[in-house]
């Protein structure tokens, strides 16, 4: 008989045999016990009614699915006063009543779901012996007993979308365990309100500057400490510069770059949607029509449908209609419609930052060959492979050349067809949120080329001058946690700000203490930040089965 510690079974099992069934391995199982105990009234009895089978699936052995094959036995309860007449024998350190597998191919299984979620976990425990279906696994997860909620002394709370823009969930984080307790379905107040009277001790609320957290807060737990974030008072602020940048654009100064790829300034006259060509005057004589490149082209066009926009919706105001009326009737976000009338003519979009290129490394070498005289693309990639560049095809090369040839001074040799040239370079201006993130960085880390675009917006209005000090003000305060120098600012910026820095110290008034708090305290939301990563991160993998029992499970479960 096989010793019944090998398969780790309880003392009184025993291993009567085993055998491979197909790729199976199957073990008869029965109890060493001569007499079991009544569920009912605990009365012993060894009269024996009946034998039936009883198969679990348990953990694969060698790579093959073990099933256990249990002969149970059914007793007579001897106990005249029981209201049971028969009872079957249980073996609850193996499998509970009426389960088809073992308490630890369960466990496994339900690891596998939360590590994993259905379909994959589903691949990944057929591969591993264990055949189930994504079903199985999520009836697991929605089964797992979860711990008591506690409150904690110091909660954190943000919103999470459930659908961007459209809707969205809360988290909740104890900031001294620094893991998630709690997921709510939506971000209402009377949601967090209820959450809070629940859970009473609360002694301190982390949030940021939503007032439905506000309110929820105040009315659930009204004696605990509300704390505003710091990250999002900056990047309240932020917002309020690019506002007021949207409104003074005429103030931003020119990019400073040696080639730029901005297209002409367009005039009051309607581009038209789909360039092909372009009319150039050489030398007096009678215009050359040369074909522009499809890069070119494609950001022609692009800018002719923004610039449409933006006649409409100007046409629309000239006709007295307000921002929803316009917004309601061009199908744009009324930020956009409030973005294209505080501009005051059409707003350019800022340049697109470079990408990194397998050439860059080699650009000052090409670059001298070029000078050099040498402008053949073949011979210059022979040239650069030797030197270890490990690209297959010299297409790259060959763009790169060809922008240097048609924006070459010299004279080039002449090609079949229509000629390729680049749109004449125009100035581009420094965009409002670039310009915002200039207002609230730390001095000492700007370069001599932003220190230069500060100092010229200063020159063109005293409006920017005045917004830069205060915003340089509450960054400091944020930093250094200075709350008692909050009066002093708020009483600055109501005499000598900018009417959208105005309009931001007012609602830090609506939200004093709050703010108040979070620029004296230590605490903030940063953790919570993480957490919502997190969050994220295990929505997407569930393949669209992230309801909000499974993904609470899950996110907790994690934590």
């Amino acid at each position: 008989m096989t010793n019944p510690l090998l398969f780790a079974l309880p003392a009184d099992m025993q291993v009567e045999d085993l055998f491979i069934e197909g790729d199976t391995l199957i073990l008869l199982l029965a109890s060493s016990q001569s007499s079991q105990m009544c569920p009912a009234c605990t009365h012993a009895s060894s009269h024996v009614h009946s034998r039936y089978n009883r198969r679990l699936a348990d953990l694969p052995c060698q790579g093959r699915a073990v099933e256990l094959r249990l002969k149970v036995r059914r007793f007579f309860c001897e106990n005249p006063t029981c209201i049971r007449k028969t009872f079957a024998e249980q073996f609850p350190e193996i499998a509970p009543a009426y389960a088809r597998r073992t308490l630890r191919q369960s466990k496994t299984l339900g690891e596998i779901a939360f590590a994993l979620g259905g379909r994959a976990g589903a691949r990944l425990a057929c591969f591993l012996s264990l055949p189930v279906s994504f079903w199985t696994l999520l009836r697991l997860l929605r089964r797992t007993p979860m711990a008591p909620i506690r409150a904690p002394r110091m909660l954190g709370t943000d919103d999470f979308a459930w659908r961007k823009g459209d809707h969205y969930g809360t988290i909740l984080v104890d900031l001294q365990a620094h893991r998630p307790i709690d997921l709510l379905p939506d971000r209402e107040a009377g949601t967090f309100e209820r959450w809070l009277r629940e859970h009473p001790g609360v002694e301190v609320v982390s949030r940021d500057r939503a007032s439905s957290y506000a309110e929820g807060a105040k009315k659930g737990a009204p004696d605990a400490i509300q704390i505003a974030d710091r990250y999002h008072l900056v990047a309240n602020l932020r917002d309020t510069v690019q506002r007021l940048l949207d409104r003074k654009r005429q103030c931003l100064p020119p990019l400073q770059e040696g080639k730029s790829t901005a297209l002409p300034a367009m005039t009051d006259e309607k581009p038209l949607m789909e360039p092909q060509v372009q009319q150039k005057e050489k030398d007096g004589k009678e215009g050359e029509r040369v074909s522009l490149t499809r890069a070119e082209a494609l950001r022609q066009m692009r800018r002719g449908k923004r610039y449409e926009r933006y006649q409409a919706v100007a046409e629309l105001h000239q006709q007295g209609l307000g921002e929803r009326a316009i917004a309601r009737t061009t199908g744009l976000s009324r930020n956009t419609v409030h973005r294209y009338l505080e501009a005051g003519s059409f707003p350019e979009s800022g340049p697109r930052k470079k990408r990194r290129s397998k050439l860059d490394p080699y650009l000052p070498y090409l670059r001298e060959r070029w000078d050099a005289g040498c402008q053949n693309a073949a011979q210059l990639f022979r040239e650069i492979q030797t030197r270890g560049y490990r690209a297959s095809s010299p297409t790259t090369l060959r763009a790169l050349i060809s922008d240097w040839r048609t924006s070459s001074p010299t004279p080039v040799r002449r090609t079949r067809g229509p000629k390729r040239t680049s749109s004449p370079p125009a100035q581009r201006h420094l965009s409002s949120r670039q310009a915002s993130f200039l207002f609230i960085k730390q001095p000492e880390t700007l370069s001599p080329t932003h220190r230069s675009y500060l100092e010229q917006m200063y020159q063109a209005s005293e409006e920017m001058k005045q917004a830069y000090e205060l915003s340089q003000q509450f960054v400091s305060m944020v930093r250094l946690r200075q709350g008692t120098h909050l009066d002093v600012w708020l009483q600055r910026t109501k005499e000598y700000g900018p009417r959208e820095l105005i309009s931001f110290a007012s609602g830090i008034r609506r939200d004093y203490a709050a703010v108040q708090a979070g620029l004296s305290m230590v605490e903030s939301n940063g953790q919570v930040e993480g957490q919502v990563t997190r969050l994220k991160y295990l929505k997407r993998q569930m393949y669209g089965r992230a309801k909000f029992d499974l993904l609470r499970l899950r996110v907790l479960h994690a934590a």
